[in-house]
């Protein structure tokens, strides 16, 4: 539950976080994210780029990741072992990474260039990390050891990488046949390095999940995999994927917001199907 006391730091930090990320902005406005030409010539504008006020949408959009992060952690961090303050660093930094790894798809998949992705992947990550460690020392709670061992976590991570690489593959590629408007923001592979970053991502999904998973709060596998596909994990991919809907383009919510849910649902699949093993390796041992 949260206390006023809470809500209190947890609005000083990300004010703090805000403001870090605006400053990064501010004395490297060469690191500002533009989509291609490619498609800027294709889709219609959103309403903040015409009235000029893209700058104030993007602080808006900082804000609510921002908040979203907190609320998620603030679920998982009461059970969460570690220092407050470093487990909210470590879950801002992996959100960072999510992020990062979802701009070199921008690179690979929508023709951005490698040195404008590494830029703006990297400040977003400090961004993200401060924020989140911001939020750990406003929140967080130190918890001790439990001394659980998590069953093999290798496999957890192999099995969530294969299920959010096959899932979003094969879901892309169906939409892609029924949605002809800008196709390549669906991320359909048809590469090697196409496939080796989903991959990527898939293996730090399982590594996120792998981190923590003794923080998730419920008893049923079903639950703890859908906590943390679509919220821990998802909440944060989706709402990257959409920042070209918010920020820049107006028409691509319905594709956009479907390959995102995607790529939830093939986590959620390779995380549920790992709870499933090790529930079953817990009861035959």
């Amino acid at each position: 539950m949260w206390k006023k006391q809470d809500i209190i730091r947890t609005t000083f930090a990300i004010v703090i976080a805000i403001a870090v990320l605006g400053i990064l902005r501010l004395l490297h406005p060469s690191f500002n994210y533009f989509p291609p030409e490619e498609l800027i010539n294709k889709l219609e504008r959103s309403w903040f780029v015409e009235a000029g006020v893209r700058k104030f949408a993007m602080a808006g959009y900082g804000t609510v990741a921002l908040v979203m992060m907190a609320i998620f952690f603030k679920v998982t961090q009461a059970r969460w072992p570690g220092r407050g303050n470093m487990k909210g660093l470590a879950f801002g930094a992996s959100i960072g990474i999510l992020w990062y790894f979802g701009f070199l798809t921008g690179w690979l998949f929508l023709g951005t260039t490698l040195k404008a992705e590494i830029l703006n992947g990297t400040i977003d990550l400090v961004g993200l990390a401060v924020g989140g460690w911001l939020i750990g020392k406003a929140i967080g709670r130190d918890v001790p050891k439990s001394g659980n061992v998590m069953w093999r976590p290798w496999l957890a991570v192999i099995i969530t990488t294969i299920g959010f690489v096959s899932i979003h593959t094969l879901g892309a590629m169906f939409l892609v046949r029924s949605i002809t408007l800008a196709p390549e923001l669906l991320l359909v592979p048809s590469t090697l390095p196409q496939y080796a970053l989903l991959s990527g991502l898939g293996i730090w999904a399982g590594l996120m999940f792998v981190m923590i998973q003794e923080g998730l709060p419920f008893q049923s596998s079903l639950a703890r995999a859908a906590l943390f596909a679509f919220g821990i994990f998802g909440h944060s991919w989706i709402w990257f994927q959409l920042f070209l809907v918010i920020v820049d383009f107006s028409e691509m919510l319905l594709p956009v917001l479907l390959v995102s849910l995607i790529g939830a649902s093939g986590v959620f699949a390779g995380t549920l199907a790992y709870e499933g093993i090790a529930g079953w390796r817990r009861q035959v041992d």
